[in-house]
């Protein structure tokens, strides 16, 4: 079983968000923004990104990683009016091509998991981070399970098929 990693699609693209805007920094229309990637390079200045449903794309003018949060400023964003207007909107990139065995959260989430003798769990509802490590959220008729991403447990995805194939064993009340 390989890494996932976030995601937030753009609902008519293969776009992932890599940075969510959290407000305007001064009056020039620099935008504070939490980066969701793990490749920064994507937030930097001379890249093109997207904000969220709209189709044209932007140049980044500048990127600020030296203060407590990052700031950008982008092509078209000239004044802090036009920044406050997308506060809490995502600024997107292109999918990236992932290596065999990895995956997107959102590619996950909808699974059916199953044990390894093919009984249904329930589906992946959410993938979330605790500590160094993915959690799979199942939800199913037995109630939730919250499953590691880890090998030893998640024998095989099959994103063909619609399976997670899951190491579980029923506790006994």
């Amino acid at each position: 079983m390989g890494a996932t990693w976030s995601w937030r699609s753009s609902a008519t693209t293969e776009r992932l968000a890599v940075a969510r805007v959290l407000g305007a920094k001064g009056l020039a229309g620099s935008l504070r923004i939490e980066a969701l990637t793990d490749h920064p390079e994507r937030l930097s200045a001379g890249e093109s990104i997207w904000i969220e449903d709209e189709t044209a794309s932007r140049t980044i003018l500048e990127a600020g990683w030296g203060g407590r949060v990052p700031v950008l400023r982008l092509e078209g964003i000239s004044d802090r009016t036009g920044a406050e207007r997308l506060a809490g909107r995502y600024l997107e990139a292109p999918a990236e091509v992932l290596p065999p065995d990895t995956y997107y959260w959102h590619q996950l989430v909808g699974l059916a998991a199953v044990d390894e003798a093919g009984t249904e769990l329930g589906h992946v509802v959410e993938i979330f981070r605790a500590g160094e490590n993915e959690v799979y959220r199942i939800e199913g008729s037995g109630g939730e399970l919250l499953v590691p991403a880890l090998r030893d447990v998640v024998r095989s995805i099959d994103l063909g098929s619609g399976r997670m194939v899951v190491r579980y064993e029923a506790e006994e009340v």
